[in-house]
């Protein structure tokens, strides 16, 4: 009786850090700094239209996005004339598709809704910096 019982319990246990898993998989990544979410074309449009802005796309599944998130929230801080936006290629597809955003993390660079200089694909922080101290000049 106690072996079925502690089995159960075990089981229970496995069911309940599976579900614990999937659901924090599945929530969208906190912002860091002054990184503003995005998960509407409209307001992606609004704010990438004018000005420096850095695009995050991400994803929720991806490790190395959320590695880079917080350095990407201590940039934001540092280059406050940048908009730092974050756009979750599994909501904004066709966002994504616009780009041809092919890898995540990639950062993708605006100055005045114009692409800026190269994109950076992966957590390569000293090239994300240099992008960003580019369009801020």
């Amino acid at each position: 009786m106690q072996l079925s019982t502690t089995l159960i319990l075990i089981a229970l246990w496995i069911v309940f850090r599976i579900w614990k898993a999937r659901r924090a998989a599945s929530e969208p990544m906190m912002s860091h700094g002054k990184v503003i979410n995005v998960d509407n074309e409209v307001i992606f449009k609004a704010l990438t239209s004018s000005g420096p802005v850095v695009i995050d796309f991400y994803a929720t599944w991806c490790g190395p996005c959320r590695a880079v998130a917080p350095k990407v929230g201590e940039l934001s801080e540092k280059y406050p004339n940048v908009r730092f936006v974050q756009v979750d290629v599994d909501k904004m597809k066709k966002v994504a598709q616009d780009f041809n955003v092919t890898a995540m993390p990639t950062f993708a660079f605006l100055k005045d809704g114009q692409e800026a200089g190269a994109r950076v694909r992966g957590a390569d922080l000293r090239a994300l910096e240099k992008n960003i101290q580019d369009i801020s000049a």
